[in-house]
């Protein structure tokens, strides 16, 4: 398992647009998995690089500044990349399919076999994805900002939404019409979510690779020095490791951390706890 994690870390990094962490194990433009859908014994995972913890994130390739400005959130959210999918059979990727807005709409492909690269051009008309106009709303970044008839109003500007199903339509079109769906396979194994997840309860068992309490047992509450100016208890350093670790090992999301440390302990988090997972999931104390 630990080599399935380690490849799956070096395939998402591929190419500084595709994945989570670069050669050095640093942020470079952090995304999430939202759907997995199968086509026969082919799988075709969406994923979504978010503006949260990206444009606000200094850690981040993309980062703009703490607070960004409405002007700069508009621009990130048009011409930044979106939406990217990993095609895979029997959990073997095939290929990676970026879709970029700017300059220009075109797919990026990558058949990880091979590592032959290709552009090719995209029909899709709008101006901004569902996506990223679902999280504008979410986030509230501007407080009248709504969708409407297939518009997003942002900035006191109107934006054309292309629908998450036009995107895979023509993600999946493009995987016939190239015919990646034929391609072999390459060696690379993308884990599931299930198999992390089993991987990460194993390792923070003690003695485990994750395993960053029992050293601290009896001595939780002592305080430590983190950096200038700032202290805090070794029971929160353990915390924050372990959802430093998450993240690097592919964790999709900081619920989804929660909730396996939760299973691990057999309790719920209290806040105090989620807060110091969630600033290591996000290298907070880091930036």
């Amino acid at each position: 398992m630990k080599k399935i994690l380690a490849i799956l870390l070096i395939t998402l990094s591929i190419g500084q647009t595709y994945g989570q962490t670069d050669k050095n194990n640093n942020p470079v433009f952090n995304s999430i998995s939202t759907q997995e859908k199968s086509y026969g014994d082919l799988m075709l995972i969406s994923n979504y690089y978010t503006l949260e913890h990206n444009i606000d994130n200094k850690l981040s390739s993309v980062f703009i500044s703490e607070e960004p400005t409405l002007d700069q959130i508009e621009k990130a959210s048009v011409n930044l990349p979106s939406d990217f999918f990993i095609l895979t059979k029997d959990s073997k990727i095939i290929a990676l399919i970026n879709l970029q807005n700017d300059p220009e709409k075109v797919f990026i492909t990558q058949e990880m076999r091979t590592g032959k690269q290709a552009t090719f051009p995209s029909k899709l008309a709008g101006d901004i994805t569902e996506n990223r106009a679902d999280e504008i709303i979410k986030e509230k970044y501007d407080p009248n900002a709504i969708i409407e008839n297939g518009y997003l109003k942002f900035n006191e500007k109107e934006f054309k939404i292309i629908s998450n199903q036009a995107i895979e339509e023509g993600v999946w079109t493009l995987i016939k019409k190239e015919k990646l769906d034929k391609k072999k396979p390459s060696d690379i194994m993308l884990p599931s979510k299930e198999e992390i997840k089993t991987y990460i309860i194993a390792e923070t068992k003690e003695g485990g690779q994750l395993d960053f309490f029992t050293e601290i047992k009896g001595n939780e509450s002592d305080g430590v020095q983190i950096k200038t100016g700032l202290f805090t208890t070794k029971e929160s350093v353990a915390l924050y490791r372990w959802g430093r670790a998450c993240f690097e090992i592919g964790v999709n999301t900081v619920e989804d951390a929660y909730q396996i440390f939760e299973e691990f302990k057999g309790s719920s988090l209290s806040d105090k706890n989620q807060e110091y997972i969630k600033m290591g999931f996000y290298k907070e104390w880091e930036r």
